[in-house]
Formats: structure tokens, C-alpha cells, sequence
């Protein structure tokens, strides 16, 4: 018996040795989770405007052109319970926040990154927020794709690749441009990918925006829930009843919480075919036309705020 046990280590020994390495290499990638997680430690009690959200705030908001010092916590498919927990644990940081926006897109309230293809990046609010999953397998880099994180290696260790594409205020570059029959053909294909009517969801975000909100309340914090701009190739193909399930919920929310405010944008025209990156997604022109466009409505928030106090 101890003969085996003893050549069982010796057989696992090289592998246990290789995983171990290429978890402490692919820890040390610097990424944009943990760029954000250390820029709302460090910097939280000067952030005064607040960005969380999916993608379309990630690329289409640029703090930049926000006049009130602000950050954007946004990211590549991050649902609506994340925002949530990145407020929750950054809320001892956040002391002097005044207003939080969170996109409310098409999808958001039928949707959790836990259920969804891209499930895969939960280990990253795990391993680099902080932020407990409930999955054991999310406290490791090397449980996720085998082949994703060899070539993810290769390209940062042998070609020097940067896996940051936040700016130093969390607003997303994009680092290659999409052609235009690739714009086209995306809006079908965005609409299809986002539509799917799940009630389970809708229960469990509508939950999650009240907590939010009640939060909010609570230390005097205004919150904008905003319909982000899309290309009309994405709009022709939404589902309707879903769409406007989005909508009525969030402009009842809005008539019932006085420190709530929503505006849709989704078909607003003043967002052209040179603003978008895709159908759904917009570019840097774009995006500093919706950041101008929200510090404009943060100013009118503020000053209606201090009109009622």
C-alpha cells in the first residue's frame, strides 16, 4: 500500500507542479478586474458618480467627460447581481458617493452571468474582487478553459501582450476595430442572443434593483437607471413583450422611489451610424456623446435633489 501511495506522487507530482506554476503565472497577468477592484480601494472616497453594468456601459461610458469625479465599474457581461456585490463590497470605500447609474438593457432583467455561456469569467470577481461565488472551482485560474490559459500565457509571456483594456478610469478601448458586414449582421444576431424571457430572472433582478435602491436610500445616494442607445438592425429584431416588460418595470420603479431616476435612450436619434462599434455597442465617439449626455442629466438630478432638501 505504501508502495503505491508512494508512486501514485511520484506519477502526480510533475502535474501538480505544472498546475501550481501556471496558477501563480496567471494570477500575476494584470487584468482589468483587478485594476477596478484596487482603483474603488484606493480611490473610492474621492469617486462621487458611480458606473457599474454590462458591456454597453463598460465601452459606452467614458468618465472622462463627467465633470464630478467618477469611475467606471462596468464590465464584459456583468449582471445585474455582480453590481450589486462589487456595491456591497466596495461600500466602505464609497463614502462620498452621490450617484449611482446602472445600464438597463434589453437583457438585464432576464439574465445572470452564473447561467449564461460566458460563465466562465465569475472566477475573476472570485479570485480578484473578492467576491464569494459559492463555486469551489472559481478560486482557481488553471479550472477554467486548459487551452484559453496556455495561449493566454504565450501571449503575455512570449509576445508581450497587455490583457488591460480599461483606462485608468475604467472606461473600456476597444483594441480592433469590427468590419461593417460584421456590424450588420450583428444586430440579428445580438437581438436573438439577448431574447429569452426567463421569470425566474425577472423575480431575482427586480429583487436585486430594490435592494440596490434601498441601499441607496439609506445614505442619501441618488440612482439613474438608463436604457442604453442601440443601432436599429438590434432594435428591429427585440422581442417585444420582453422589451417592454423592461421598460414598464423600470418606469414604475422610478414613479414609486424618489431617489430613482430612469430615462430610456434606447432609440434616441441623436446617436448615429458613426457612433456604434456594433448594433448594440458603442464606439469611442459614441461613447463620449452618452457621457456627455448622462453628466447632463446627473446635473439636472443633483439640482432637483437639492431643490426637494
Amino acid at each position: 500500500m505504501k508502495q503505491f501511495l508512494k508512486s501514485t506522487l511520484l506519477f502526480l507530482l510533475p502535474l501538480m507542479v505544472f498546475g501550481a506554476s501556471a496558477e501563480f503565472l496567471l494570477r500575476h497577468i494584470p487584468n482589468d478586474y483587478e485594476l477596478k477592484n484596487n482603483y474603488l480601494t484606493m480611490h473610492g472616497k474621492e469617486i462621487t458618480i458611480l458606473f457599474l453594468g454590462s458591456s454597453h456601459a463598460f465601452y459606452g461610458v467614458n468618465p472622462a467627460y463627467v465633470k464630478e469625479k467618477s469611475f467606471n465599474a462596468a464590465y464584459v457581461s456583468q449582471s445585474l447581481d455582480l453590481d450589486e456585490k462589487i456595491l456591497e463590497k466596495h461600500s466602505g470605500d464609497l463614502t462620498n458617493l452621490k450617484l449611482i447609474a446602472i445600464p438597463i438593457s434589453y437583457f438585464s432583467l432576464f439574465s445572470s452571468l452564473k447561467d449564461n455561456e460566458e460563465s466562465w469569467r465569475l472566477k475573476n470577481y472570485e479570485i480578484y474582487y473578492g467576491i464569494r461565488t459559492g463555486d469551489l472551482s472559481n478560486h482557481f485560474e488553471i479550472f477554467s478553459k486548459f487551452e484559453q490559459n496556455m495561449y493566454k500565457l504565450y501571449l503575455y509571456l512570449i509576445k508581450k501582450n497587455s490583457f488591460i483594456s480599461s483606462s485608468n478610469l475604467g472606461w473600456g478601448i476597444y483594441k480592433k476595430p469590427e468590419h461593417k458586414i460584421d456590424f450588420l449582421m450583428a444586430g440579428i444576431e445580438a437581438a436573438k442572443r439577448h431574447s429569452g424571457m426567463d421569470n425566474e430572472h425577472l423575480a431575482k433582478n427586480k429583487a436585486i434593483l430594490e435592494h440596490m435602491i434601498s441601499f441607496a436610500k439609506q445614505r442619501h445616494i441618488q440612482i439613474l437607471f438608463y436604457t442604453p442607445p442601440a443601432y436599429i438592425t438590434y432594435i428591429e429584431h427585440l422581442n417585444a413583450k420582453q422589451l417592454n416588460q423592461t421598460t414598464h418595470l423600470m418606469v414604475d420603479l422610478a414613479a414609486h422611489c424618489h431617489n430613482v431616476t430612469y430615462v430610456n435612450l434606447l432609440k434616441d436619434n441623436s446617436f448615429q451610424f458613426s457612433d456604434f462599434h456594433d448594433a448594440d455597442h458603442l464606439n469611442t465617439l459614441g461613447a463620449k456623446k452618452l457621457s456627455i449626455e448622462l453628466d447632463a442629466l446627473i446635473h439636472h438630478i443633483h439640482l432637483t435633489a437639492n431643490n426637494l432638501n
